[in-house]
């Protein structure tokens, strides 16, 4: 009997080491963290009116939503000060362009879509670009934006009609005025109730040069009148220029432009760059 506790006692001496000895060896589980929720990524909200923004010198620039009668469309505006840069008029039937190339090709600040033009690119209105002439001159309709040298200003052709012989350096007539000099919108266009892309150049009350695109299917000529007429843009007097597939504006705002390209190329552009 003394053998047999013997043996059982050391039988139970080797189980409790081995229990022991794997209880040491053993590896701990590592427990995984919950995972730590990421938020989603929150998109800025684009601002229905963008205010006006410095984005050269003497030049700003903003976007605003606008709604008609269940049509929308945000406008492009930029707005000059014309003491502090240079405006011209650019004509090129040979090579018309889209207005992102003329912006590229003529290293300017801002580039606007001009008049309306033929099938062969030939302007229909007036046009003067370094002093020569080109087009049809409009009498008793329509209007001009004109530069005498560094004076720059959107005519009535009714109240101030182009003179032959006037030393114009750059001017480009069209029609319809949409808002007669003094600011009130023009109510007799005949635009057959037609909505369009549309591009104005305009005048405030001021002096600064206005040009306005409105990129969508938006406004017939009336429409378009009337607003400029009752917005905060204190527009004394703006024209109607070539609108459609040929509606652009850009403006360069450090390495990248703000603004709306033309569709199709165009011969002639508005375009502002620095004095010198």
């Amino acid at each position: 009997m003394a053998v047999s506790r013997l043996m059982i006692i050391s039988l139970a001496s080797i189980v409790l080491m081995v229990a022991c000895s794997s209880i040491d060896r053993s590896t701990p589980v590592a427990r995984t963290p919950a995972p730590t929720a990421i938020p989603a990524p929150t998109s800025t909200p684009i601002p229905k009116d963008t205010g006006w923004q410095t984005v050269q010198t003497a030049i700003e620039y903003r976007e605003v939503d606008v709604t008609i009668d269940g049509r929308s469309d945000r406008l492009r505006i930029a707005r000059v000060d014309p003491a502090q840069v240079r405006l011209r008029v650019l004509y090129d039937p040979n090579q018309p362009r889209r207005v992102s190339e003329w912006l590229d090709s003529t290293r300017s600040l801002l580039v606007v879509n001009g008049n309306y033009f033929d099938p062969q690119n030939r302007a229909l209105g007036l046009i003067v670009h370094d002093g020569l002439k080109a087009g049809s001159v409009y009498q008793g309709f329509g209007g001009m934006f004109a530069v005498d040298g560094g004076e720059a200003k959107v005519r009535w052709n009714v109240a101030q009609p182009y003179v032959e012989g006037e030393g114009l350096s750059y001017a480009m007539q069209n029609f319809p005025m949409l808002v007669i000099p003094g600011g009130a919108p023009n109510l007799e266009i005949d635009d057959n109730q037609n909505t369009a892309p549309r591009t104005a150049v305009a005048q405030d009350r001021s002096g600064r040069i206005l040009f306005i695109v409105s990129p969508g299917v938006m406004f017939t000529l009336t429409e378009f009148g009337k607003w400029l007429a009752a917005s905060d843009l204190q527009i004394d007097a703006a024209l109607n220029l070539d609108g459609g597939t040929s509606s652009g504006l850009l403006i360069r705002n450090g390495d990248h432009t703000e603004g709306v390209d033309s569709w199709i190329s165009v011969p002639s552009v508005i375009v502002v760059s620095e004095i010198g």
